[in-house]
Formats: C-alpha cells, structure tokens, sequence
C-alpha cells in the first residue's frame, strides 16, 4: 500500500468513511462532514494525500461549519488542521533524511515525501515559525532560510 491508501486505511480504522468523488472543479478539496471525508477525485494522488491529512486535522480539531472564511475563528480552525495536516505527513527529522539521501531541490524533496511541492513548502514555513531559523535534529542542522542539513 502507498501512503494514500495506508492514510485512508488508519481513518477506517477509526471510523471514519472516505470517499473520492468529482466534485466539480480541477483544485484539491475536500469536505469533513462528520464521520465522513469527501476528497476530490479530479487532483492527482499527492494531492488527495495532501487533502485527506487536512480532513483529518478537521476531523480531529475543528467544529461546525467553517466554511465561511471570512469569520476569524473559522480561519483559526482552517489554520489548525493544516498544522496538524503538516505534523502527521512530514516531520522536520523526514526532511533531514531526505536531503541526507541526495535530495536537491524542492521538487524532488516533495515527491520523495509524497506530497505536493506547495504542501512541503507550507510544511517548511509552519516549522519555521515553530522553531525559528533552524531545528535541532537528532544528529542534524536543518535551516530553513535556506534549506539545509548541518552535520554536527
């Protein structure tokens, strides 16, 4: 199994029903309702991937009807599954082994990963404002400003 199916499998797991269906546009989406996650099927699969994580942050840390982005608070909860969505899909330590295996650039970086180029670069930024212009890893330096590992 990949990542998608493997991510879908753990919200079976917890009871959670996920369907793929065309939803009518050409852009990763998706809908938490409930117990149930609806992922857009017109998306390639790092982005269904991408989108699954989300709806499940949703699932797991938001309430109610968000859809309205203009209120504050329903942008607070949008922010608080997309950090969640980048946690449970990309640790800094992935990165780090990433780029210690040859990995150059950022596209590559992200398909290693499986994710999408503008969900790792959103990844980077959230660690960013999580730990500042570097994170200590267990045996690496990974800065952010520019992307490297530091041996130490």
């Amino acid at each position: 199994m990949n990542n998608y199916e493997n991510l879908i499998s753990l919200a079976y797991s917890h009871g959670i029903k996920v369907i793929e269906s065309d939803l009518g546009i050409d852009k990763p989406f998706g809908k938490c309702i409930g117990n149930l996650i609806i992922i857009n099927n017109r998306v390639n699969e790092y982005e269904r991937f991408c989108v699954l994580a989300e709806e499940l942050g949703h699932f797991n840390l938001t309430v109610g009807d968000i859809t309205n982005q203009s209120n504050f608070n329903n942008r607070k909860q949008e922010s608080i599954a997309r950090r969640w969505s980048y946690e449970k899909l990309i640790s800094p330590e992935d990165i780090i082994a990433a780029i210690l295996s040859g990995i150059d650039n950022i596209y590559d970086l992200a398909e290693k990963l499986n994710v999408t180029k503008d969900f790792l670069l959103q990844s980077i930024e959230h660690y960013k404002s999580k730990y500042g212009v570097y994170y200590v890893g267990k045996t690496h330096l990974l800065t952010f400003d520019s992307l490297n590992v530091i041996g130490y």
